[in-house]
């Protein structure tokens, strides 16, 4: 009976409206995690000294990674499977934003992470620090652009195929 279910769900419209609510909801939640980053943490990071600003976002960074990477998997996989199943395009511009913040990242943000962790690392004070922290914030607000952008996106082509 249990397998009969399951395969009435995975045959079925719910396992499509499911994997929207997945998807669109797992670029929220990247997009608004970028967004406090841009608005609220890093001007508020910039109150303190230098050396308390760097411990703090050296925590947060090692919490949001996982997350922030996840959310870009999720959303990412979730696109590109709704754009295999509905050919709507919306899904599969949606889904290669998500994924074009890999490149993005590593290619920007990660050599001032990685200075960042190794001066916190070392205990040494780095009179570039607040420097680092205030372009690693400029940078970083591409990701919330891009984020929103797909997260609009991808919700204008759900909200599109459901008017139909």
């Amino acid at each position: 009976m249990a397998t009969h279910q399951l395969r009435a769900f995975a045959n079925s419209s719910n396992l499509l409206l499911v994997t929207k609510m997945i998807t669109i909801g797992s670029m929220g939640v990247f997009a608004g995690g970028a967004l406090s980053y841009s608005t609220m943490i890093m001007p508020t990071l910039r109150k303190f000294a230098s050396t308390s600003s760097l411990a703090v976002w050296c925590e947060m960074y090692l919490i949001a990674k996982p997350i922030q990477i996840s959310m870009i998997v999720i959303s990412s996989l979730g696109g590109a499977g709704l754009y295999y199943q509905t050919k709507n395009h919306c899904y599969l511009y949606g889904s290669l934003m998500m994924a074009s913040l890999v490149p993005y990242t590593v290619s920007l943000l990660y050599p001032i992470n990685h200075k960042l962790l190794d001066i916190r690392k070392s205990g040494k004070d780095d009179p570039h620090v607040e420097e680092m922290l205030v372009r690693w914030d400029a940078i970083a607000f591409g990701r919330t652009l891009i984020s929103y952008g797909a997260m609009f996106i991808t919700l204008y082509g759900a909200l599109r195929a459901s008017a139909r």
